[in-house]
């Protein structure tokens, strides 16, 4: 985007809440909010003055595989943000007042996002334990209130020298930039940080589940049942991965997908449908694992028997070939023009490069998405459905009571 007046930019570390210690449920949560605390030369609350004051703004990420530090600002303000990655990538400044603040913090997100939603935000901290087996996989990510207490300072300076080196990470700029004059400064102000090892990377790989598992509990601030059906899914390099996510599309995105057709409109079960592939990192960017869910939010005259009835008879359809040509059309439409404007802004543009750069090596993996999208057959639909069957997911339904 050589016109555009403003760079996006993305430093991502290859670890995320998959590759946590053991016993430490949210450190790499709580390590995304230690990265703004300030360095031994960049007090804290400078970072967040500093961005401001060249016109920017600034944030972080925690997924499960991935954190992300993204900025955008004017292009004049790039060598200063440079500056300031580097500076951090290079030394924290921890303290046990840091750490205790930062801890806190946490765990009041865990309190308002968590333990305030309706439901426990169940699809998140519940779904997976019932899913997997791998601790790796199956722990709630966002946190667990003694495993944070438990964190101390040696935890911290471990994990920093273990992961936040840059051998593990990507840094991607994109915008109105020459690509010489980004290696030349990316060069100059990286180049004094030792690399570090690679960090160890434990097996995400999970068989498909023996038997399927069905929790009911109840759910005292919702007013309406909720259930959430989860699948394990392929590794990346599956070629039923680009047909899933499609079905993903087909079956959860919008009043024309398959489950609000037929469980809100024809059957009038429910009332909210939400899910996909690999929901929370998106895409088709992931290690070793990922799940499929259908989360659905349903009437009080209705049961969580009728409602998964409902959604196996439309994955049969699916699996059957009962899928016209526009509606598998549509759907691939709606992935594709998704893609493009979520690439638009330059910040978003260098998020997906950077995953592409983690996960593949191959950056230019972006460019060939619309096109892998477009390539899938009906028969590969098909066949993807067959990973949704009844007899190796995970459910857990949410009734409401006391």
């Amino acid at each position: 985007m050589p016109g555009s007046p403003v760079f996006g930019l993305c430093v991502l570390f290859h670890v995320g809440s998959r590759l946590e210690p053991r016993g430490r449920a949210g450190f790499a949560h709580l390590f995304e909010h230690l990265m703004f605390q300030g360095t031994p030369r960049t007090p804290k609350g400078l970072f967040d003055r500093l961005s401001e004051a060249s016109g920017g703004i600034n944030n972080g990420q925690t997924r499960p595989d991935v954190t992300i530090y993204v900025s955008t600002a004017p292009l004049s303000a790039l060598d200063r943000f440079l500056w300031l990655e580097a500076d951090r990538m290079a030394a924290l400044d921890f303290s046990q007042e840091t750490l205790d603040n930062q801890r806190d913090v946490v765990k009041e997100e865990i309190r308002v996002n968590v333990r305030n939603d309706p439901y426990g935000l169940f699809e998140y901290g519940e779904l997976p334990g019932k899913l997997f087996d791998k601790w790796e996989n199956a722990h709630d990510g966002y946190g667990d209130f003694a495993d944070l207490d438990a964190a101390t300072l040696d935890d911290v300076r471990s994990f920093f020298a273990t992961y936040y080196r840059p051998s593990n990470a990507v840094l991607a700029v994109a915008g109105g930039v020459s690509a010489g004059d980004v290696f030349e400064r990316a060069e100059r102000r990286f180049e004094s940080i030792p690399g570090g090892a690679s960090p160890p990377r434990p097996d995400l790989a999970e068989p498909s589940r023996p038997s399927p598992s069905l929790t009911v509990s109840k759910a005292p601030l919702a007013r309406t049942p909720a259930l959430v059906a989860g699948w394990r899914m392929p590794p990346p390099e599956h070629p039923d991965v680009v047909p899933l996510l499609v079905l993903g599309e087909l079956l959860h995105n919008g009043r024309a997908s398959r489950l609000y057709r037929s469980l809100v409109t024809r059957e009038e079960l429910a009332v909210e449908i939400w899910g996909g592939f690999n929901p929370f990192q998106g895409g088709v960017w992931y290690d070793g694992t990922t799940l499929m869910l259908s989360k659905v939010g349903y009437r009080r005259d209705a049961t969580a028997a009728r409602v998964l009835a409902a959604l196996d008879a439309e994955v049969r359809r699916i699996a059957a070939g009962d899928v016209a040509a526009d509606e598998l059309a549509r759907a691939k439409t709606k992935l594709v023009a998704g893609f493009w404007s979520g690439i638009e802004p330059p910040l978003d543009l260098a998020v997906e490069l950077a995953q592409a750069a983690t996960f593949s090596g191959r950056p230019e993996e972006v460019a060939r998405f619309p096109g892998r999208v477009e390539a899938v057959t009906p028969e590969e639909l098909a066949r993807a459905a067959a990973w949704l069957s009844p007899e190796v997911r995970a459910v857990v339904v949410k009734e409401p009571g006391a």
